[in-house]
Order: structure tokens, then sequence, then C-alpha cells
């Protein structure tokens, strides 16, 4: 065997052991700390590149030209042909071996003029340069991306709470109604906080990923438990909605025990089957489920029923409100106008901005600054869609807004004016026990008036103010 067999032999053992035993790769020293799942799914994958690259390379006629060449070499993650002395070769680069490598880029390797490849000053090993195989332009996107989502969750988190704060703190605001809008807040609060959690947490730690505990797993599930729950209360809505408004003596004690089964009680089972087949593939059982998976349709066919179903409510009801003002002998292009400004209220409800970004587009077809401009608008109404509710159905609500002003001059009267506030007081006492007994009789049937007529509230809301 001659000089340049034995060297191009010793590269071709070297390599088999560096992958089938040692499992060390040019920077990917984290790989040896992971579970074990996720390491025998990167040897598997390597030593599928390494046959591959037996075939295709180390095992091929040496080059007879007469001329100086690097050796042919399998570095661990990429299969380097012999090239000639004094040149600089390619390959693409290889996206198994790195969730952040993009398989369209190339990564290169030097071959010195002495027939040997370029070796790193620092570490004093042959190196290959793999730093060009991240895409910074699609990485910039991306963190782009979520900077919207994380800003958005933030302010919409926000409003939020200060809602759930109105919704409980002043009791005129207690009716069905109401609470249903507590539950939906309440799941899009749980959810932006957790998403906020994850994606800034989870993923700027490499050993929670390699490790891929039972914890960060289950996390994982527990999201899209919360992710479901929040489609499912925005259903609730919808379905209240359309049995108030087309069904006008409905029970709303027995809805609403109806309506906690379906928000809190069916996502459990939606999320406990996807977590449990995503368990049972090991090839989905990695890096605590960071990537999306091929198990999303476990969780999708659910919510595009929830959605299709909020659309065929939301048709429904905006004829029943289009009826119900045809009757009124107002104008015609009044109908319309209020038809029109119902619907646009009714959709961040009930989540129907979610149909207009039903699939993304594909990079390949539709052009890099396409696909950007869908995450943008989709992160954008995605993350604010409970700034949108908390703002329509909390601040701009007219009922709202009256009960808060009356408070506010309340407070102001007895805190900044006593002295008016006491004539006021001794007025009320003159009028005698008749006027209060009059009074108690009157706000009794306010109270009644309203629990039996919460359709009509509910027709107002969206015609007028919600």
């Amino acid at each position: 065997m001659d000089e340049e067999s034995i060297t191009t032999e010793s590269h071709y053992n070297f390599a088999d052991n560096a992958t089938i035993e040692k499992i060390e790769l040019q920077g990917a020293g984290a790989a040896v700390e992971a579970d074990p799942a996720s390491l025998l799914d990167y040897a598997t994958k390597q030593f599928q590149a390494l046959s591959e690259c037996k075939d295709n390379i180390l095992d091929m006629p040496y080059p007879d030209d007469g001329q100086l060449y690097c050796n042919r070499t399998f570095d661990g993650w990429g299969c380097w042909n012999d090239t000639l002395a004094g040149t600089r070769t390619y390959i693409a680069c290889p996206a198994w071996a790195n969730d952040g490598f993009d398989s369209r880029l190339t990564a290169f390797k030097d071959c010195n003029p002495d027939g040997n490849w370029w070796v790193h000053p620092e570490s004093n090993y042959i190196w290959s340069n793999y730093t060009t195989c991240i895409n910074h332009e699609e990485l910039a996107r991306q963190q782009t991306i979520n900077q919207i989502y994380l800003v958005g969750y933030s302010i919409s988190l926000v409003f939020l709470m200060a809602s759930i704060f109105i919704f409980f703190y002043f009791r005129q605001l207690r009716c069905t109604r109401i609470t249903i809008h507590k539950h939906l807040f309440i799941s899009f609060i749980i959810h932006n906080i957790v998403w906020i959690i994850h994606d800034t947490v989870i993923p700027s730690s490499p050993n929670t990923l390699n490790e891929n505990g039972w914890a960060c797993r289950l996390f994982h599930i527990f999201i899209r438990y919360i992710l479901v729950c929040n489609y499912f209360w925005m259903f609730n809505e919808g379905l209240y909605l359309h049995t108030v408004l087309v069904f006008s003596f409905a029970k709303t004690e027995v809805l609403l025990k109806v309506f906690y089964v379906i928000g809190w009680g069916l996502p459990i089972i939606v999320a406990v089957s996807y977590g449990i087949v995503r368990a049972l593939d090991p090839n989905e059982n990695l890096k605590c489920w960071i990537n999306a998976g091929r198990y999303l349709m476990v969780l999708a066919v659910p919510v595009v029923i929830s959605l299709l179903a909020n659309l065929i409510f939301l048709c429904n009801i905006v004829r029943v409100l289009i009826t119900k003002m045809r009757a009124t002998n107002t104008r015609e292009d009044h109908h319309t106008r209020k038809a029109v400004r119902a619907t646009l209220i009714l959709v961040p409800l009930l989540g129907l901005q979610y149909i207009l970004f039903p699939f993304r587009p594909e990079e390949a077809t539709a052009g890099a600054n396409v696909v950007f401009a869908y995450d943008i608008a989709s992160a954008v109404f995605t993350s604010l869609q409970g700034l949108f509710v908390s703002l329509i159905f909390c601040f701009f609500n007219g009922e709202v807004r009256e009960i808060f002003d009356r408070n506010v001059k309340q407070y102001i009267s007895m805190h900044e004016m006593p002295v008016i506030s006491g004539m006021y007081r001794q007025r009320q006492s003159r009028s005698g026990p008749s006027r209060s007994r009059s009074a108690s009789v009157m706000k009794n049937g306010r109270a009644a008036h309203r629990e039996s007529d919460d359709a009509h509230t509910d027709m107002t809301d969206i015609t007028d103010s919600v």
C-alpha cells in the first residue's frame, strides 16, 4: 500500500471512530450532553451521513493526474472530496447536524499549498468552516417576528389584566355575558404568560433542550392545552351570542355549565392525546418538543372546527341583526352600517381573523419577502388579539364606561366635596322611608329585568357600542 493510501486510510478510520464510538463533532459538544433519545437520533443521522460519504466519496478511486491534493475525509458533519492543494472546496450545509443550518447555503474547507487541510490556530485541529451555514438574514427576520410577539403579548397582557380587574371589581357587571368574557380573558392571560416564559427561557437554555426532561415536555403540553382552551372559549362566545339571539328563552345557568366543560374540559382530552402520540414517537420526542412536529393536526382539527362553527354563528347572528333592524323601519344604509359594524366587532371575539391566515405561503414559490410580510401580519393579529377584545368588550363598552364614570363621580363627591355630599344625604333623609322603599323596589325590578333580558343586552352591545 503506497503512502497516499495509508494517509487516506488513517483519515477514514478516524472518521469512523469519531462517528460510531465518541460521537464528537466539530462544534457539537452540546450533543454529548443530550438525553439518550436525542443522542441516539443524532448518532443515527451521523452514521447515515457517513455511509453516504463512503459510497459517494471515500470508497471511490483516487485521482491519478500527479497533482497534489488534500485527502478526502468525513469530519463528522460533512463529506469532503479530494481537493487540489492551494484551493478552497465547498459542500452543501448539513441541515441534520444543527437546527440552525440552512441546507441552501454552503460550508467550505481550505486546502493548504502543501496538501494538508488548514488547521485552526486556536484549537490546533483541522477545521471546516460551518459558520456560513447560518442564514443571518433569515435569523434576523425570525428575531424580529419574535420581538413582535413578545411586545404584542405583553401589551395585551396589561390590558387583559386591567379588564379582569374591572369585571371582578364592579358587582353591576355580574351576569352570564360578562362571566363568559372573564373566562375568555383569563385564557388569554394564561396563554400570553406561558408563551412569554416559553419563548424567552427555554430557547436560550441549550442544556434544557438537550436534556429533554419531562418537566419541559409537560410545560409544552400545558401551553398547547391553554391554546386550545383559548379557541374553545372563543367558540363559547359565539355559541352564547347565537343562542341568546336566536333562542331568546335559553337557560343561562345550564349554558354556563356546558361552557365550562367545553372551555376547560374538552381541551384536556385534545392536549393529552397530542402529548401521548408525540411521546410515543422517538423521532418527535426530542429537544423539549420545541419544533412544531408532525402531530399538530391533533390540535389543529378541533381548533379549525371551532373557528368554522363561529363563522357559521357569525353569519346567522348578522342575519338576525339585519332582520330585527329592518323591523324598526329605518333606512337601508343604516342597517348595512350596523351589520358591518357588528361583524367587525365580533371578529376578534370569535377569533375569526385566524381564517385570514390559514396556511403559511411557501418561500420557494411566494418569495422571502411575501413570507416575511405574512409572518409579520400573523404576529401582529395573533399577539394583539387580547388587546382588541379587552378594548372592545371592556374599555369601549358603554355599560362598563357608564358604571366606571358613575363610581368615579361618587368617589370624587365623597372625598373632595363632603359638604355637598352631606347636604345630599340630608335631603334624601327628608324624603322618608316610603321613597326608600320605592327606590328598593325599582332597583330589584331593574335587576330582575336585567337577568331576564340578557339577550336584549347582548343585542344592544353588538349594534350600539359593545
